[in-house]
């Protein structure tokens, strides 16, 4: 039997500062130094043991548990985003089932196409500097109100909007701040957070009351959730339940959604030649029309660029499970009930997996291109606990790439180099800041 190697710290302390300060920096450096299994010294602590070969990903994300979750469920409630493995956990995943149907997400492109109309048509103008993480955020949020909401009900989106853009930083703070006061404290942040909470869970518990008085069939979120009563034949969601829910999809949605076309955006600015293939795709088969989702079926480059831009800085960066059996990865054994994380950020660089890691290249992501090894590519999680928004996301990214191309093209204002900040989802910093360059699409373009 092999040996684990262990990555050491200080006594006591262990490298609990490193993982607090820069964890994608110490799990990259992990992975580079002791290989794709590897015990890292959490002092008093304990061990961790990170996992980045697809053999072992595969083992833990198909067999491990979620856990950790308390301080989730004690900040947004109890729904699926903050719900541990267990009976409770997978009641609630078979209910939401109905909630990201191919059918349902195909029927909600109207809804979303206002959201991203409003911005790419009204809210962007020529000659504009504009904030990309900014401006994506408000998007994210603005789709997801109307995603879940429709168009035709008495929520006040404004308030809902107001209300989860307080929800998202706070909640970062709080899982990722060292040092923050009690939540019990009066302090500003607190109480700003508590009113937020509870005017965002009013607003869903009214729109919950309103659809159970007189349903619709538009295809919301809510509904959705309302129908999972009749999909599953066990007993539906209660109104507190359901809310939780919607809060939770709001949550896991938004924050990584919102980053992830962030990336998007900064990595098309500044690779020129994707934009071009972009553009030139977009022309030929759609050209200026508003798009169908039969339009985005036969578009390839959206989606290649928005999974290329998820492999370099996936939403789902770090995942940590524990399995109730032992794990058996290149001779060497994991203890059952061991702590193990995961990262799809080291994984999706690994150079034993992919060509030019650490390179920006959507063309892989094309249908001629061959698919990379199962579970070296994971960006929403993969197994029971994947993503159950992923293919939601993925819709997101291409409609706003398709509207972009059809209007503008994008600039960097500054080469200073980003990093990541790792939060609930791996944040660009400095924030890119891009300029909005007229480029309609012409009639001559259009094939």
């Amino acid at each position: 039997m092999n040996a684990i190697p262990t990555f050491a710290g200080p006594p006591l302390v262990g490298l609990n500062l490193h993982l607090l300060n820069d964890p994608v920096g110490l799990f990259t450096r992990a992975q580079r130094r002791y290989g794709d299994l590897v015990e890292l010294d959490l002092g008093a602590a304990g061990p961790l043991y990170g996992v980045f070969h697809p053999d072992g990903v595969k083992q833990v994300l198909l067999r491990g548990r979620r856990t950790h979750r308390a301080l989730l469920r004690e900040l947004l409630g109890g729904g699926l985003f903050t719900s541990p493995s267990g009976e409770d956990w997978l009641r609630r995943r078979r209910l939401s089932q109905p909630v990201f149907t191919q059918d349902r997400l195909s029927r909600m492109l109207p809804l979303l196409l206002r959201s991203v109309d409003e911005t790419v048509h009204r809210r962007w103008r020529p000659g504009l500097r504009v904030d990309a993480a900014a401006e994506m955020k408000r998007l994210t949020v603005a789709m997801m109100v109307d995603a879940t909401f429709g168009p035709d009900t008495g929520v006040d989106r404004a308030l809902a909007r107001r209300a989860l853009g307080y929800l998202l930083p706070y909640v970062d703070q709080q899982l990722f701040t060292l040092l923050t006061p009690p939540r019990s404290w009066p302090t500003l942040r607190n109480r700003h957070f508590r009113a937020a909470r509870s005017a965002l869970r009013g607003i869903i518990a009214e729109a919950v009351r309103e659809r159970r008085a007189g349903g619709t069939d538009e295809p919301t979120f809510l509904n959705g959730l309302l129908e999972g009563r009749s999909a599953t034949g066990g007993p539906e969601f209660t109104d507190e339940e359901l809310v939780d829910e919607v809060l939770s999809i709001f949550i896991a949605g938004t924050e990584t959604t919102g980053t992830a076309l962030t990336w998007a955006l900064h990595l098309l600015s500044t690779h020129p030649a994707a934009a071009d293939a972009l553009r030139a795709e977009v022309a030929a088969r759609i050209g200026t029309r508003t798009p169908t989702p039969d339009d985005l079926s036969r578009l390839h480059w959206p989606r290649a660029i928005v999974q290329e831009a998820v492999r370099l800085y996936p939403p789902a960066w770090a995942l940590r499970r524990v399995m109730d059996e032992p794990l058996e990865l290149g001779g060497a054994t994991v203890p059952a009930g061991s702590p193990l994380i995961v990262s799809s950020y080291v994984t999706h660089r690994h150079p034993g997996l992919w060509t030019d890691p650490e390179d920006f290249v959507p063309s892989r992501w094309l249908p001629s291109a061959p698919e990379p090894p199962r579970f070296a590519y994971f960006p929403f999680g993969a197994g029971a606990h994947q993503c159950a928004g992923k293919m939601f996301a993925l819709l997101q990214g291409e409609l706003l790439l398709t509207r972009l191309a059809q209007e503008f093209t994008t600039l960097p204002t500054t080469r200073a180099p980003v990093r990541t900040s790792a939060t609930i989802a791996l944040s660009p910093v400095p924030t890119p800041e891009l300029l909005l360059v007229a480029a309609p699409i012409r009639e001559e373009e259009c094939l």
